[in-house]
Parts: C-alpha cells; sequence; structure tokens
C-alpha cells in the first residue's frame, strides 16, 4: 500500500486524536462491574457534562431537557424547504463513537452536500432531503472482547431495552420535533450510522419498524451479539438494510460484517452489501476481506467514509426504492 495513501491531512489528526483517546480510556467501565440480563447490559454510566451544545455549522440547534441533561441536535432541512408546500424525506443520522453531530459537517461533507438535491423523494420534482443529526451522551463505554473506545460520546447499544434506553427516546423526541414543522414525507424516514451510530441504526430500525422506512450502516456490524452481552435478535418486520463495510477495519472488521450480513441473507433480509475500497470506492460483490490488514489502516478506514458516488448510487438508491410500505 503506497505510503502517500497515509498522507492524511486532516484525517491523519483525526485518526491520532482517535486512537489516543481510546488508548488512554482502555481500561474503563470493567466487565467485573458488570451483570448481563435479557436485554444486554445496564444504561451506560455517563459522565460530566454529558452532552455539550453542537456547532451546527451549516444547521439549525435542537434541544430538549431530558431528565436534567440537555439533548441537542442539529437540523438541517433543504435551502428551498420553507417556501414549498412540498414534502422531504427525513435522514436521521446517527454519529460514531468519540465525535459528535458536528462530524455531520466535516467527515459526511459529502452526505451534507447530497441533502441539497439529491432526488431521494418518490415524488417527481422534489429534490434534496432532511437532515437530523442527534448527539449522543459522554459515558464510559462496556469494555469487550472486540476494541474498546472508553470514555467519550456514544450511543446506548449495550442496553437494549427501547423502554429504557434514554437514547432511543431522545431520538424519537428529536424526529417527533421535526415532523411537527410539516416539513417530513412519513413514509419516508430513513436513518444511518457510522460505526456506534450504525449499530445504533440498526437497533433504533428495528424497535421503530412502523416509522422507520429503512436503515443505513457504515463501518457496523451485528449489534445483537455486541459483547459483553450478546442478545437474541427480536422478530418482527425486517427493515430494509445496506451494509457499506471496509475490506480492512480494525473496529468493525471485515469478518464480523461478513457474518453479519450472512446472518441476514439466511433470514432473506432486504439487504445491500457494499465493499469497499482503500479510498473508500465500491469494490465490487466478490471483494475478498484483507489477508493483511494492520492497524494504522484498519483505523484509517474506519474513520474514513465512503466517497460521494457511493453515498449516492448505493445507500440513496436502495433507500429511495425502499419507501415504508
Amino acid at each position: 500500500m503506497p505510503k502517500c495513501r497515509f498522507a492524511y491531512a486532516a484525517a491523519f489528526v483525526s485518526l491520532i486524536s482517535f486512537i489516543l483517546a481510546a488508548a488512554a480510556n482502555a481500561a474503563d467501565t470493567v466487565a467485573s462491574q458488570l451483570t448481563c440480563s435479557a436485554t444486554g447490559t445496564p444504561p451506560m454510566e455517563t459522565v460530566e457534562p454529558v452532552t455539550e451544545r453542537p456547532t451546527c455549522k451549516d444547521g439549525q440547534v435542537l434541544s430538549f431537557d431530558q431528565n436534567g441533561v440537555i439533548r441537542y441536535a442539529c437540523f438541517n432541512p433543504p435551502l428551498h424547504a420553507t417556501s414549498s408546500k412540498s414534502k422531504w424525506p427525513l435522514i436521521v443520522y446517527l454519529h460514531g463513537s468519540m465525535t459528535t453531530p458536528d462530524s455531520l459537517y466535516r467527515d459526511g461533507r459529502s452526505l451534507f452536500e447530497l441533502s441539497r438535491d439529491y432526488s431521494l423523494s418518490k415524488h417527481a420534482g422534489t429534490k434534496g432531503f432532511i437532515l437530523l443529526a442527534p448527539e449522543g451522551r459522554r459515558a464510559k463505554a462496556w469494555a469487550s472482547d472486540g476494541p474498546h473506545t472508553g470514555t467519550g460520546f456514544h450511543w446506548d447499544e449495550w442496553q437494549r431495552d427501547p423502554t429504557k434506553n434514554l437514547d432511543v427516546q431522545a431520538i424519537d423526541h428529536f424526529i417527533d420535533q421535526v415532523v411537527a414543522t410539516g416539513l417530513v414525507d412519513a413514509k419516508q424516514i430513513y436513518v444511518f450510522g457510522w460505526s456506534n451510530g450504525a449499530d445504533m441504526a440498526v437497533l433504533y430500525g428495528a424497535w421503530r419498524s412502523d416509522r422507520i422506512a429503512a436503515v443505513g450502516q457504515y463501518a457496523g456490524t451485528d449489534p445483537w451479539q455486541r459483547t459483553p452481552c450478546p442478545v437474541n435478535m427480536p422478530q418482527g418486520r425486517q427493515v430494509p438494510l445496506t451494509l457499506l463495510r471496509n475490506m480492512c477495519d480494525a473496529l468493525a472488521t471485515c469478518s464480523e460484517t461478513t457474518s453479519w450480513s450472512s446472518t441476514l441473507e439466511q433470514q432473506n433480509w432486504p439487504l445491500r452489501r457494499v465493499n469497499l475500497t482503500l479510498d473508500g470506492k465500491e469494490d465490487g460483490p466478490n471483494a475478498q476481506c484483507a489477508q493483511v490488514c494492520e492497524k494504522p489502516r484498519g483505523l484509517y478506514e474506519h474513520i474514513r467514509w465512503p466517497q460521494k458516488a457511493v453515498l449516492a448510487d448505493e445507500m440513496l438508491e436502495f433507500f429511495k426504492q425502499h419507501p415504508l410500505p
């Protein structure tokens, strides 16, 4: 792999920060503190400050008080939305661990750009889509038998009881708030997540299958099998899923995403699996996991996003094909 590939500039800085944060907190929340239940772990332990107001550089900040904690989200309607009687699809973006909603305007810039004029709507002539990016909470991630990101912003994917999961309830609140504007096409509400957010996206889609049309995962795996407390996948509507995965990934490993997609295929799940090259392009359906996946490359691939064309041609086109029944 040419060294020039690793002249990351800003991406390299982000990578180093990610590694240091993970290493510094690797001993947080040890297994000896844990008692598993039928719904996984207890709620994750938050740390102060639990949330922080995002900048939402190109959007509007939404907020509400949840049991004494201010929850935040970034809201971005299409520029022309307020001057039209049309309704727009909504994509809920769930950020990865150690990041915030502001990653939408940095790492996820290509998705943000597509929201301006991509024809996602099932109604001809309606261009663009609404983006909603809620914020997780600063907490101690549960240690597992895989990579451990420690203390930072997370979605509580380990606690799989939607009636008790405060992150699920926060996402509910923000979706309700955006729907109340009258701008949202209720048949086209989608969830897309990255890393820890990708796992939460699948959980949320399953728990809100009457509302979520389809789900997109980037660098995510099977959230039901997430250690230290794996649980059985629930029954219910098979919410269509597009899985964007790397052939070398230090955190959502290629073997894990292969196993996850195989589980879904065995159940005849509506699934599109997209394999990605080192630079985030589509690698074709027959791509194989990298035989050698060194940690620096695996971390780099985990934090660099798929290219804009992949998001458009694979994920957004899949979403468009799968409005809510």
